[in-house]
């Protein structure tokens, strides 16, 4: 097996990959001397490579003492790829209905790695001055969105998250402390939505809304931002709803089967 050799790449990982690459042809194992062969790498470093990887359960040993072969860890990894995509593709066709109807910005973010990521964004007519952009990974306690999934998350896990620092003080806005979060996050369960009046950025309101798997597990939300003008608490209720309706819109998509507010 030829490896390409490109300037950019870290040498060991290149080796790692071609080394996983090559352990797809297989189910049942292939020795160590055969892949370091197959690879041209060298045996101590394929080795090596070996051990590295099964730290994490990336490779395994094979049915036959002495073999390799690739490990359920990359299955777990290529699920949560492809529910991103799942719910991404989903959710795309609602959030372009809610932008429609209301003019403004609606979000997709995903659970992933105890944070939010934005995977989606459809602008509405106010993007000039919304923050959050695709691709952008957030703590779950700042801003709507994140929020709305914190809220469904258990009671230690919350904890957990809430005491680990905004190391990328995000929140320069807010004057919410971590030990009034629970709070909040009980007034989400009971609204069923989150809300957030300028605390990430001035001048912004947002209201999010969670989105659950067909097990019932919380696993993404979906948002709306707008100017705080156009966002009076005055106006939270009835925008709330299409913010909800959408979320469960989404949800019933995935296979849930729960009936939020």
């Amino acid at each position: 097996m030829n490896q390409k050799k490109n300037p950019n790449t870290v040498a060991v990982i290149e080796k790692a990959l071609t080394v996983i690459t090559f352990l797809e042809r297989t189910k049942e194992g292939v020795g160590l001397t055969e892949i370091a062969r197959q690879t041209n790498i060298n045996k101590t470093t394929c080795y090596r490579i070996l051990q590295t990887l099964m730290l994490d359960n990336i490779v395994e040993y094979g049915s036959v003492e002495g073999t390799y072969r690739l490990g359920f860890r990359l299955l777990e990894l290529g699920n949560i790829v492809k529910r991103r995509i799942d719910v991404r593709e989903i959710a795309l066709p609602y959030l372009k209905e809610l932008t429609n109807n209301t003019d403004d910005t609606t979000y997709l973010c995903i659970l992933n790695n105890d944070a939010s990521l934005c995977v989606e964004r459809i602008e509405g007519i106010y993007v000039q001055v919304l923050l959050l952009n695709i691709g952008d990974v957030w703590p779950l306690y700042v801003g709507a969105a994140p929020r709305a999934m914190l809220a469904f998350l258990d009671d230690k896990k919350i904890d957990e998250i809430l005491a680990t620092p905004d190391e990328k003080n995000i929140t320069v806005h807010s004057e919410i402390k971590h030990n009034d979060y629970w709070s909040l996050i009980k007034d989400i369960r009971k609204k069923g939505y989150s809300v957030s009046y300028e605390d990430v950025i001035k001048g912004v309101s947002s209201i999010g809304a969670p989105i659950f798997d067909h097990k019932g597990r919380i696993t993404a939300s979906v948002s709306i931002s707008t100017t705080s003008q156009k966002l009076p608490p005055s106006k939270e209720t009835k925008i709330a709803e299409q913010v909800l309706h959408t979320a469960n819109q989404i949800s019933k998509s995935l296979g849930w089967q729960g009936d939020k507010k």
